[in-house]
């Protein structure tokens, strides 16, 4: 996967992951804010949320899981797109940048910020390693050239 593909893929599925939280969020804002009442908790500790079942209810519903569906795509490309810069930079002769993203993934799965700001870096300062030629093995000669 070349750099340009990586940076594509990532800044798609972070596109996605984004749209997806919003449409999430504002429509769990609207079932809480139009889809229901609150009354006040039967134990007197704060209030319980008691739904409409109607039209709006099971449209906000759906909208909340089609939007789960789309960050969960979204945070598939950027997991691929990581994949991606992985193979790429494990193909450098140096394999600092490998290292970095391996690294900043890895965190990234227990410090979100961490694999996001490792991919930042790789997308604004990271080698391509499909852009080095690489090393052939030799050739045997062939039966037809050794008779000749």
């Amino acid at each position: 996967m070349t750099k340009s593909t990586v940076t594509k893929t990532w800044i798609a599925g972070l596109v996605m992951f984004a749209v997806g939280l919003v449409v999430a969020g504002l429509s769990v804002a609207l079932m809480v804010a139009y889809g229901g009442t609150f009354s006040a908790a039967a134990d007197g500790s704060g209030y319980d949320f008691v739904p409409r079942y109607d039209g709006f209810f099971a449209s906000m519903v759906s909208l909340i899981v089609v939007g789960g569906i789309a960050a969960a795509i979204g945070g598939l490309l950027q997991l691929a797109a990581w994949i991606g810069s992985l193979v790429n930079t494990y193909r450098l002769p140096d394999k600092t940048w490998f290292a970095v993203m391996l690294a900043g993934g890895v965190l990234g799965f227990f410090f979100g910020l961490l694999g996001f700001a490792a991919m930042v870096a790789y997308v604004i300062a990271g080698p391509d390693g499909m852009a080095l030629p690489q090393a052939q093995a030799p050739t045997r000669p062939s039966a037809l050239a050794a008779t000749s």
